[in-house]
């Protein structure tokens, strides 16, 4: 069993729309595509001020006047009818990493979907201070799970969206990497240890066919990017030491890798954009800029000579984004008591994303895949 937030509390202490390509999604093909001889390729991305696709333009930052000082990266420029699609793999991580960017993309007139990964339902903390006992049944953390989507759907409206703008796919919270690592097929899907299913309950029920299985959850992703046909997709960096955040990442880039494969529909314009939230002194000071070039996923050595090129992209907030983004994280309530001091780490002026090029999208979840001798991995 996964003790992830109580580690957590420790540490306290101490991407086009098919054959229609618009202004915001040209280019990334100049950027970083590959021929299918060299799609294991590490990108060089260009640092000395050569263009970046279109829709990610840039301009110089006034260094001084951002928490990531210390760390190269420019400005990132949100096109006018973008169309964004978030995955947040718990409810909250939507806010903390990308709530100035929801309300951006709105702001100029572009359309925005989050895709919430889990229900945050396996939080024992939270579950308990909740309940105030110190055992908890499964239906308390269902409950719980309920609780959170709820809020989920209140931040959201914070920042500007509807409720049928949240999608929830009710996978099992601090279990992704177990789909990924060893519960991949459907014939023995993982059960999850704190609410007892071993399929999604989404709206008060459980789904009859979707399990929890690492090639049904890579099927619920292609899904979502098959219906939005994101310009720009933004997930979880999979350096992240979070394992359900670096996993969730992971599965997308493998869901864009094997669309993009199949031929039928092309993302490979997309953009992708990715957070970091859990990495060791991120975001309050430089020591984790300093490990991030040499880190690969989830805090291993694999794909990290891939990932060591990524562009950084700086997005100063507007006084209202930051307190519609405050407001976003105000709406999580239930994870104030526990986890209020690193939720306003990121109330700062800044949010901040690495930006992946397609040849690190097809190589990264191969790479990942390899380590686990999976057979889909090529």
């Amino acid at each position: 069993m996964k003790q992830w937030a109580a580690g957590l509390t420790l540490i306290l202490l101490s991407l086009v729309v098919p054959g229609n390509a618009t202004s915001h999604s040209q280019g990334i093909a100049d950027h970083g595509r590959v021929s299918s001889a060299g799609k294991d390729a590490v990108p060089n991305p260009d640092r000395s001020g050569g263009k970046l696709p279109a829709g990610l333009k840039t301009r110089p930052s006034d260094l001084g006047a951002s928490p990531f000082a210390y760390i190269s990266r420019r400005d990132l420029v949100v096109p006018e009818g973008l169309r964004l699609l978030v995955f947040s793999p718990h409810p909250d991580d939507e806010s903390l990493a990308a709530g100035g960017l929801i309300q951006r993309v709105q702001d100029n007139d572009g359309k925005v979907c989050v895709v919430f990964v889990t229900n945050g339902d396996g939080y024992p903390e939270g579950v308990k201070l909740r309940i105030k006992r110190a055992v908890a049944s499964s239906n308390d953390f269902i409950e719980y799970g309920q609780g959170r989507q709820e809020e989920a759907v209140q931040a959201l409206c914070e920042l500007g969206l509807p409720r049928e703008d949240a999608i929830f796919l009710g996978f099992p919270d601090s279990g992704i990497d177990d789909l990924w690592e060893t519960y991949w097929s459907r014939g023995k899907p993982y059960t999850s240890p704190y609410t007892r299913f071993n399929r999604p309950y989404v709206k008060g029920k459980l789904s009859r066919w979707v399990k929890y299985a690492g090639v049904d959850l890579e099927a619920e992703i292609a899904r979502v990017l098959n219906d939005f046909k994101p310009d720009w997709v933004v997930i979880p960096d999979p350096r992240d030491h979070h394992p359900d955040h670096a996993t969730t990442g992971v599965f997308v880039l493998d869901a864009l890798r094997k669309l993009n494969q199949e031929g039928e529909v092309s993302f490979f314009c997309t953009q992708v954009l990715t957070y970091l939230v859990h990495f060791r002194d991120y975001p309050q000071s430089d020591s984790w800029s300093k490990e991030i070039d040499r880190a690969g996923v989830r805090g291993s050595s694999s794909a990290s000579k891939v990932l060591a090129g990524t562009e950084w992209l700086n997005l100063p907030l507007t006084s209202d984004e930051l307190n519609g983004k405050r407001r976003a994280l105000q709406a999580h309530a239930s994870q104030s008591p526990v986890l209020g001091y690193f939720l306003n780490l990121f109330t700062g002026p800044c949010e901040l994303f690495g930006h992946l090029d397609s040849a690190q999208i097809m190589a990264v979840p191969q790479e990942y895949a390899l380590c686990f001798n999976r057979a889909d991995a090529r």
